[in-house]
């Protein structure tokens, strides 16, 4: 209870490949120690509104490891025993029309095939390609707004494999739903708590364990069980 009613709340307004910008709960006096942080290219502090925007290398720190280490020389310029950092710059449901389009054609493929129609020689090919294409694309732009992508693109491996076999628009489906199905799901942001241990100048922030979110376990479940479904596939 204690740690509770010392405890700082910073909040991920924004997050872009090598820019950010952080929501502070109290006011801090100066933005010099952000910008001490190896890697950062500076630091610009609103003290109106309390927020702090930063913009540094991305091949000298990471996102993750910036956040820490803003959130570390944060609670520095506080007396709080614990800080709660908050992801709400990731966007919800938001998929490209080339999503939607390869979910049409897996739709309309698999309709033809249970009608036993002739034309799935051609909506086959036209399903696996929309959603090749589709899987493609996704990655591409989180590789563009990230810098990475998330594993679950690698169901485009799954998918070549499958071209010209009789599972093929199994496969595509498989391949749609472990790409976007967990857009599907609304995300609520993220917090994770971290203890401030103090030892005279030096300070750390240790992770507490166990604030993983029902919702993050649910998703986190959903991969697993659509990665295993590929690999039996």
């Amino acid at each position: 209870m204690d740690n509770e009613q010392k405890a700082i709340h910073l909040e991920v307004l924004s997050a872009i490949n090598g820019r950010i910008r952080l929501q502070l709960e109290r006011p801090v006096a100066s933005a010099a120690p952000f910008q001490r942080i190896p890697g950062m290219r500076g630091c610009r502090y609103n003290a109106r509104i309390r927020t702090l925007l930063c913009e540094y290398d991305p091949e000298v720190i990471s996102e993750e490891q910036l956040i820490v280490r803003l959130g570390a020389a944060y609670a520095a310029q506080t007396d709080a025993s614990l800080l709660h950092i908050k992801r709400s710059e990731e966007e919800g449901f938001s998929m490209a029309p080339s999503g939607y389009l390869a979910l049409l054609c897996i739709g309309l493929d698999g309709a033809l095939s249970l009608a036993g129609s002739p034309l799935t020689t051609f909506t086959r090919w036209l399903s696996t390609g929309a959603t090749l294409a589709a899987v493609v694309e996704h990655g591409y732009q989180e590789l563009h707004v990230r810098g990475s992508f998330d594993p679950e693109v690698m169901s485009v491996v799954y998918l070549i494999n499958s071209v010209g076999k009789p599972g093929a628009v199994r496969a595509s489906l498989l391949a749609w739903i472990i790409t976007f199905g967990r857009h599907l799901v609304p995300r609520a942001p993220r917090e994770q708590p971290y203890l401030v241990r103090r030892a005279g100048k030096k300070l750390t922030l240790t992770p507490v364990s166990g604030a993983k979110s029902e919702l993050a376990f649910a998703g986190s479940m959903f991969r697993k069980g659509m990665e295993m479904m590929a690999r039996k596939a």
